[in-house]
């Protein structure tokens, strides 16, 4: 039976790593502030010590949190941290397995599956390919959702004034160039083999969120190169912008530009990457990228994760399972 929309108004536990600059990644507080927008009361529990030793030690001050505080729903993020959630005693527990747990080392990837299967009743995905990886039935895809009001079209000269850029065919790279995933030197080859066409390859990372509409709207394409990945945001959040974007193959990055004409999934190779993106800047048009990702606005995103947080409240801890 389908559960109504919006009747969930309790307590939300979010559980989630903090060990670069003490808070979650910013797809995380994304969904918090929209959950918050909606009457939800959103606490973090932040697991800020590194590694299995770390973690256990989260795990012990979790279940002391726990003990003093009451939250209709504790909605873990990431394996590791819905692993010690459990161990906690966490009651009517969600689960978000974000990417690195299921697409990371092949031990993260059975310890997820054997909880996912025991432990959790109620498992969410960001995509496809992350499902079916993980193999575990009862596991629903519930993508991260886009602030469609935040992410807008603007245009190109006023936000390249704001940036102070200069007028030369924009690569915009928004990732950390320290993780390995993300492919920095990949991009830098596929940008490389552009120098005819006088482009610049800017690499933005650790931007707070409100700013990143400018930036995209600054570029003329966004680039992906990951490895890996479960559902990146930044995809989404540049069709939102109706800016083109050229990406590897990865998580579900596929379902959204391939309906999208003026941007592009292609193999991790430097050439055929550069290729793409010659492409795309020498057709200098905006996209209708928006139109795609309706379905992904936030305030829907939030209404379906309120449905799950009402399954598990009503099962007191045994969720519902099933897609």
């Amino acid at each position: 039976m389908e559960i109504t929309t919006n009747l969930f108004t309790g307590k939300v536990l979010f559980i989630c790593s903090a060990v670069r600059k003490g808070r979650c990644t910013e797809a995380v507080v994304e969904q918090a502030r929209g959950l918050r927008e909606r009457g939800i009361g959103v606490t973090f529990f932040y697991v800020k010590e590194r590694g299995l030793k770390g973690y256990a030690k989260g795990g012990f001050r979790l279940r002391r949190f726990l003990k003093q505080n009451h939250f209709e729903v504790v909605h873990a993020h990431y394996g590791l941290s819905a692993v010690i959630a459990s161990l906690a005693g966490a009651r009517s527990l969600v689960v978000s397995l974000m990417g690195s747990d299921v697409f990371g080392p092949r031990w993260l990837l059975w310890l997820v599956k054997f909880f996912s299967v025991f432990f959790w009743p109620c498992v969410i995905v960001k995509s496809e390919q992350m499902l079916n990886r993980l193999g575990v039935d009862h596991a629903k895809v519930i993508p991260n959702g886009v602030d469609l009001n935040l992410f807008r079209e603007i245009s190109r000269e006023e936000a390249r004034i704001k940036m102070g850029w200069s007028h030369r065919k924009i690569v915009l790279w928004p990732a950390n160039p320290e993780r390995e995933v993300k492919n920095v030197k990949l991009a830098i080859e596929s940008v490389e083999l552009l120098a005819d066409q006088q482009v610049e390859l800017k690499v933005i990372y650790d931007t707070p969120t409100s700013m990143m509409p400018w930036f995209y709207n600054a570029a003329d394409v966004v680039l992906v190169t990951s490895k890996w990945e479960g559902s990146p945001n930044v995809v989404k959040e540049a069709l939102a912008c109706n800016v083109p974007v050229v990406s590897t193959p990865v998580g579900d990055v596929a379902v959204w530009l391939n309906e999208t004409e003026g941007c592009e999934v292609v193999p991790a190779d430097a050439r055929l990457i550069s290729e793409a993106v010659r492409r795309v800047i020498l057709s200098p048009r905006r996209i209708s990228g928006r139109k795609v990702i309706e379905e992904l606005d936030i305030d829907r995103i939030s209404s379906r994760l309120m449905n799950e947080y009402l399954a598990a409240s009503l099962t007191g801890g045994r969720g519902s399972s099933g897609k």
